[in-house]
């Protein structure tokens, strides 16, 4: 019984023993001090600022549809109804903003610095004007306008590839349909040489939509409802001015006019000369 008791008793004394020695060792204060005194990682520094502002007509009035872009890069926005932009510029890189708006001379903003709020202010082209055909080089105006399945085009959401804009008089009449009908017959070579075909007339959707269905249009029509997009690409009028003219321009794969062909009575050359231009481009 006594031996019993002192095996008990030496093991009560030998269990916190080893309880104590299967701790970890506390760390010297100045280690924990140490730890305390190393600041804590910056955070990585902001790799682009975001510059905003406002484009501003040779007139004086806001300027929707005029285009940004930062020289030798791809970066690229256009101004909103309200003449206003927002473009994410990089802060390490100095960079070159050129503001472009067609019968306008180019605007250039060096970038060395982040900049706040900008206004730019445009300048009409002596070679042109505001009411002047769109010249070759000029970037096309940017526009929103909507189809007749119920969507909306807008130019600048096409950019990489040429896009053939005709703007025709009405749906239905002889020569437009002539020329839609070209079009559509020799839709897959402009398919070929990656151009999208776009029709543009002041006509309504649902004109489009059975001026469409009835010819087997295979490319959308655009409605220019009040004419405002006429005015911008200054589509003049023909025929003493009673009659809607009939212009084409083909633009290149960056929004820039590549060619521009204006004629009422020749609709199907519209497509021949047009296919030439493209083909002429690559």
């Amino acid at each position: 019984m006594n031996s019993l008791l002192t095996a008990a008793f030496s093991l009560a004394l030998v269990l916190p023993t080893l309880a104590l020695a299967q701790r970890p060792a506390a760390r010297p204060a100045s280690a924990r001090l140490l730890a305390l005194q190393l600041p804590a990682s910056a955070p990585a520094p902001p790799q682009t600022y975001r510059l905003a502002g406002h484009v501003i007509s040779a007139k004086g009035d806001v300027q929707p549809g005029a285009i940004l872009r930062l020289k030798g890069s791809s970066k690229m926005v256009t101004t909103d109804a309200a003449g206003s932009f927002a473009l994410d510029v990089p802060v390490q890189t100095a960079s070159t903003l050129v503001a472009s708006y067609a019968g306008c001379d180019d605007v250039i903003i060096p970038l060395a610095s982040p900049k706040g709020m900008l206004t730019i202010h445009l300048r009409a082209s002596l070679a042109a004007g505001l009411n002047q055909t769109l010249r070759i080089g000029d970037f096309a105006p940017d526009f929103d306008l909507p189809t007749v399945d119920g969507k909306n085009f807008k130019l600048s959401e096409h950019r990489g590839h040429p896009v053939v804009l005709y703007f025709y008089p009405k749906d239905g009449s002889p020569g437009c349909t002539k020329e839609a009908c070209a079009f559509r017959d020799q839709y897959k070579e402009f398919e070929a040489m990656g151009a999208e075909v776009i029709g543009i007339s002041s006509d309504n959707e649902a004109s489009h939509r059975a001026f469409a269905a009835k010819n087997g249009l295979t490319f959308p029509l655009l409605s220019d409802a009040d004419g405002q997009l006429r005015k911008k690409y200054a589509v003049p009028r023909a025929v003493l001015g009673l009659l809607p003219g009939r212009v084409t321009y083909v633009l290149d794969d960056e929004g820039r006019v590549l060619y521009v062909f204006n004629s009422l009575n020749k609709a199907a050359n519209h497509v021949s000369n047009a296919k030439a231009a493209l083909s002429d481009a690559l």
